[in-house]
């Protein structure tokens, strides 16, 4: 007798890495329900995919919204969820002097709390089938560096959330996985690039020549640093799903690992390096 199709539910699944792990998910055989923010992204990525993949509108910020998300799976799975991927996620970055208040809210909103409501309605389907979680950090919760304090805070939370639950769950056969993903090359890289401009434009002009070194660089960082396709993150989301024990953590990407090797020097040679590199053309 044919067992039954796994389901998985993935967040933030209108575009990047949820996108692309939502489709690939589908290709490899699971039923997925893709949470998109618009109907409109819904039936863009239905039209892609199998009869198994199910757009779902889900917003994690809205606790109205994860409850009807909760209720359609449990109806649809007999309340039995082999998988939660919590991708959904805001980037905000720059100095935090400049950094608009509500801009932190909003962030922390959607890439702590967001993730934390929406394991904790799933997390009953979840343990009912000793599925598995994988949450998406960055390199970023691996090492926190000048310019991406708020965005770095956030994803060090989901870390920390990732290593707490992972043991929280064990006695449950529960699997919790963390992804620290670098530069992927999506639509996301120009939104952010837009913002930052945004955000330089509001801010007091000389608080912003002020933080003129440190802008620049990271301006320069971003477009130098190589990037990996979403689908290369789909790709390691789908074996964490498969494999019978999961990896805990995981770097994907030339970004996350270089940040990892950072994280491992000490502390007073690791800042060294980094303001040399941010402020020596300044004394130059």
């Amino acid at each position: 007798m044919k067992s039954p199709t796994k389901s998985i539910v993935v967040t933030g699944a209108s575009s990047g890495i949820g996108r692309a792990t939502a489709l690939h998910l589908d290709e490899i055989g699971f039923r997925v329900f893709a949470g998109v923010r618009r109907d409109e992204d819904g039936q863009n990525l239905a039209k892609l995919a199998s009869g198994r993949l199910t757009p779902i509108r889900l917003d994690v910020t809205d606790a109205d919204s994860v409850a009807a998300a909760v209720e359609l799976v449990a109806r649809e799975t007999s309340r039995k969820l082999h998988g939660l991927v919590n991708n959904a996620g805001l980037s905000v970055n720059g100095p935090l002097e400049m950094v608009p208040g509500d801009q932190i809210r909003k962030l922390m909103d959607v890439n702590v709390v967001g993730l934390m409501a929406v394991t904790k309605a799933f997390l009953p389907m979840i343990r009912a089938s000793h599925g598995r979680i994988v949450n998406i950090s960055s390199g970023h919760g691996l090492l926190a560096i000048p310019d991406k304090s708020a965005y770095a805070a956030s994803k060090f939370a989901v870390q920390a959330i990732s290593d707490s639950l992972r043991v929280e769950l064990l006695p449950f056969n529960v699997s919790v996985s963390c992804l620290a993903v670098g530069k992927v090359e999506t639509d996301v890289l120009g939104k952010i690039v837009a913002e930052r401009e945004r955000m330089i434009e509001d801010a007091d002009p000389e608080v912003a020549e002020l933080y003129r070194p440190l802008i620049e660089f990271f301006d320069r960082e971003v477009k130098d640093l190589p990037g990996i396709a979403p689908v290369e993150v789909a790709r390691v989301i789908g074996t964490a799903m498969k494999v019978s024990k999961p990896k805990a953590h995981i770097e994907i990407g030339p970004g996350a690992r270089k940040m990892k090797n950072l994280a491992r020097l000490p502390v007073g040679l690791r800042d060294w390096m980094l303001a040399k590199a941010l402020y020596s053309r300044r004394s130059a």
